[in-house]
């Protein structure tokens, strides 16, 4: 049986090159692993700040993984414009979560727990450096 790779990445959108940021984390079932990277600029002159792995719990990756499919797959509304980017990519199929779609960035967020429990105030602390 294949193992799982997730990656849970945010992008906060249209802002002022010094507030711009974006983070993704790699889970890997297969080791247990899980590497956060968070980048400040934008993509053209980005520059990564954090690099860092840790270990996470694989019995909670499965039952996360398995809500997924759960996501409701949403048309986003035309009229709506830039605005933070919200994306899941499980084994190379992205997954893009609508701010409308409560469901999808609760289990976002979840994620986010199982890397760090306080993974806002660790995301803070490096963008305010």
């Amino acid at each position: 049986m294949k193992a799982n790779t997730i990656i849970v990445s945010f992008n906060n959108g249209s802002v002022p090159p010094q507030y711009a940021y974006r983070y993704q984390i790699i889970f890997s079932e297969q080791d247990g692993n899980a590497e956060l990277k968070i980048f400040r600029g934008y993509e053209t002159n980005e520059k990564m700040i954090v690099s860092e792995q840790r270990k996470f719990n694989t019995e909670i990756f499965l039952q996360l993984l398995s809500l997924i499919s759960k996501i409701k797959d949403s048309v986003k509304d035309p009229s709506m414009v830039g605005g933070s980017q919200r994306m899941i990519e499980v084994n190379s199929k992205k997954i893009e979560i609508h701010p409308d779609d409560d469901f999808g960035v609760s289990l976002f967020n979840r994620f986010l727990y199982l890397y760090n429990p306080d993974f806002i105030n660790q995301i803070n602390s490096n963008l305010n450096l």
